[in-house]
């Protein structure tokens, strides 16, 4: 019994540990920079404002501008922002001590707090959801729990015994009496259908924290576009959330150090009109070239 009970709650672990891994990929890379300096590590930075909420952008004499998590050092002003930062490197060889003139901070969000903590209280809700998914379908298999007499227990272990082998006939004694045999515990409902329509509004919860294009919709009839708009509203303010502070930040970061630093949401598909142009100009010159081959 205790053998099940570790193995039952390593699985518990590992399906929070899968779901939580996932989401912090998800909510990492739902930002594209072009023009980086080529020694900023996109990974890095951000993980960084991912976990800390914040990174310092600064130049340094041989690397040349790059990003660090920081300590703040001294007092504030009267934003609340650091006027004096200490940056550190991720295998702690590197510090650097920098006054207000000498940095830029971005943010993760208008918020400047990490949203990680967030991510895996979802994750561990997700979890929770997918292994009551996992247990519902194994209950639904034969009953566990028998009741009968001590002299009919071993008789009863073999009959299960031979049902769990997939038996299609099973032979037993004549002086057994089917009677002295109840059960005890019936199979629990069947929910999972519905823990997986919850376990999709726990997942468009997620998506808009990091701000991530989705739409859980129930109905069967076709949606409207007013209907879309509406949903994606929260959608919209996070993204917005999240995409002012770092867009601010490359302005200042290209002001001051002359770079050409672009951020964007990355959908996947163009984001303007003449990119959207370009993207079917290449598939009519692909399609040429398929016909001519052909």
């Amino acid at each position: 019994m205790k053998k099940k009970l570790i193995n039952s709650q390593l699985t518990n672990m590992k399906t929070y540990t899968m779901y939580k891994e996932e989401m912090l990929t998800l909510a990492e890379n739902v930002f594209e920079f072009e023009n980086l300096p080529e020694y900023i590590d996109v990974s890095y930075l951000n993980k960084t404002l991912l976990y800390n909420g914040a990174i310092a952008f600064f130049k340094d004499e041989v690397l040349g501008v790059i990003a660090l998590p920081f300590n703040v050092l001294g007092e504030l002003d009267v934003y609340g922002r650091p006027t004096k930062i200490m940056t550190r490197s991720y295998n702690g060889r590197y510090h650097k001590k920098l006054n207000k003139d000498e940095f830029v901070i971005m943010y993760d969000n208008n918020g400047r707090y990490p949203i990680f903590l967030d991510i895996c209280q979802m994750a561990e809700r997700i979890s929770l959801s997918k292994r009551t998914i996992d247990v519902n379908i194994v209950q639904q298999r034969t009953p566990r729990v028998w009741k009968t007499t001590q002299d009919k227990k071993r008789t009863l272990e073999d009959m299960l015994n031979d049902i769990d082998g997939m038996m299609e006939n099973i032979a037993t004694y004549d002086s057994l009496d089917i009677d002295d045999m109840n059960v005890v515990l019936a199979p629990a409902p069947y929910v999972a259908d519905k823990i997986d329509m919850h376990l999709d509004k726990e997942w468009a919860e997620f998506y808009r924290l990091v701000g991530i294009a989705n739409l859980v919709e129930q109905k069967k009839e076709r949606v409207i576009r007013d209907e879309m708009t509406v949903s994606q509203g929260g959608i919209i303010a996070s993204r917005f959330s999240r995409f002012e502070p770092r867009k601010k930040a490359v302005e200042l970061i290209n002001k001051k150090w002359g770079l050409d630093i672009k951020v964007r949401y990355y959908d996947g598909e163009p984001t303007s009109e003449k990119e959207n142009k370009d993207k079917k100009d290449k598939e009519v010159v692909n399609n040429d070239n398929i016909s001519n081959n052909i």
